[in-house]
């Protein structure tokens, strides 16, 4: 009888598994009513483009889950080409709606099982691993399924990686958006203010990365003015051609910005099998008449070598700027820089991995920053002017400040608690 009741005791109760399973469903449903008919929307319209070749029905369905396929990284090969280049700023928007269910998967299985027990330390990471396994192999079973039967994609070793990366990240993201970092192994060792801190200078170098990126582009447009102008007159009308590039290079921005990092940093952009351009070597390789991809081309000046500096100055400014930014960054230490190069080199990572590929012929068949080596390059960079960043707020004496005005509002607050009022002063018997 006490074995049974041990046995009752300690057994999960199936009621929360089936509401969680539930829940992932549905979000991954929500998701799929989303993507699915988009997709079909877009390979409608550019059936409707290519209706002068009398292409079948059958196209439609094949393009819309080809592009589902190449959206969330995997390879495609379709009409004789090869599609493997993601449109990126698609990608990130299909994974903030990806990292926006699974968000409110962990929420609603954290409300089933706010915390860990005493009986059952397990118990809540076995319903939360339900909840978010669940939620990962409901989305990707149909897209690979779809993908490979309907759409004509090829699961690469690349591709799935891509693919992996791609989940992956959106659970992770959404995991410490909702429970913080207390609950992940090997994390919960990390003070909340340390993981801000450091969280809070990584975001801010990304976007100011992103700044850099549009400020090199922008200034090599401009300097390389005439070049870029030849691209629109091979177009029988420049006027319609130059808005459709426009709208092109948008959807690649996250992949055109990286790119510009990766010049900028030395490890340069592959053109195929013509070389590397970069701020340290040029190529002559023919490349298709697009605004940006005709700034890799030709010779730059000599002083582009200094390129690398940029990044340096980056990581120097993010962390000396603003005076109480600078105060908690010194606080946390080398500990805080550690985690926010961590986080940012993780970032690069994955953007490095959908920023290059395949698309199509005219020297694109192998594009974009090395996977292996230009995330290494831009975080080196950018991690040389943090270190000096903080090394120059120990050196001005930032950090001693600090401390000293911490030490003072202690001895501040602790003067003015006020002292505790003796019993016989105020009688239970007498009136408050």
């Amino acid at each position: 009888m006490s074995a049974k009741m041990v046995l009752m005791h300690t057994s999960p109760h199936p009621q929360p598994y089936r509401r969680t399973i539930f829940a992932a469903l549905m979000e991954v449903v929500k998701i799929d009513l989303i993507v699915v008919p988009a997709g079909f929307v877009v390979a409608i319209v550019f059936w409707i483009i290519g209706l002068g070749s009398q292409l079948p029905y059958s196209a439609i369905p094949e393009w819309a889950f080809a592009l589902w396929a190449t959206v969330s990284g995997l390879s495609v090969s379709t009409l004789g080409f090869d599609f493997s280049l993601a449109p990126s700023l698609v990608t990130l928007g299909l994974w903030f709606l990806v990292a926006t269910g699974a968000k409110r998967v962990v929420r609603a299985t954290a409300a089933d099982s706010p915390t860990e027990s005493v009986e059952d330390p397990g118990g809540w990471w076995a319903l939360m691993g339900t909840a978010l396994g669940t939620f990962v192999v409901v989305y990707a079973g149909p897209l690979l399924v779809l993908s490979i039967v309907v759409g004509q994609a090829t699961v690469t070793p690349l591709g799935f990686l891509r693919l992996f990366l791609f989940l992956v990240t959106a659970v992770a993201w959404a995991l410490i958006r909702v429970r913080g970092i207390g609950d992940i192994p090997g994390l919960s060792m990390l003070a909340d203010e340390t993981w801000s801190v450091a969280a809070g200078l990584a975001r801010r170098l990304l976007w100011a990365a992103v700044a850099l990126g549009a400020i090199v582009l922008v200034a090599g447009i401009v300097i390389r003015w005439g070049d870029v102008d030849d691209t629109l007159q091979v177009y029988s009308s420049p006027v319609a051609a130059g808005i459709g590039l426009i709208v092109v290079q948008a959807l690649f921005a996250p992949s055109i910005f990286y790119s510009a990092l990766s010049w900028i940093a030395g490890t340069g952009v592959s053109i195929g099998d013509a070389g590397t351009s970069s701020a340290f070597r040029s190529t002559s390789a023919p490349v298709p008449d697009v605004h940006v991809l005709r700034l890799l081309g030709g010779d730059y000046p000599a002083w582009t070598a200094a390129a690398p500096a940029l990044l340096v100055l980056l990581g120097l400014l993010c962390v000396i700027l603003g005076r109480d930014r600078a105060r908690d960054i010194a606080a946390q230490s080398w500990t805080g820089l550690g985690i926010a190069i961590g986080i940012l080199f993780v970032a690069f990572e994955v953007l490095a991995l959908f920023a290059g590929g395949a698309l199509g012929p005219l020297g694109l068949s192998g594009f974009g920053p090395s996977a292996l080596t230009s995330a290494l390059a831009i975080t080196a960079w950018i991690g040389v002017g943090m270190a000096a960043g903080l090394l120059l707020i120990r050196l001005s004496g930032l950090h001693t400040e600090y401390t000293e005005f911490s030490d003072d509002d202690e001895d501040f607050y602790a003067e003015d608690e006020p002292e505790p009022i003796a019993d016989d002063i105020v009688n239970d018997d007498e009136r408050r």
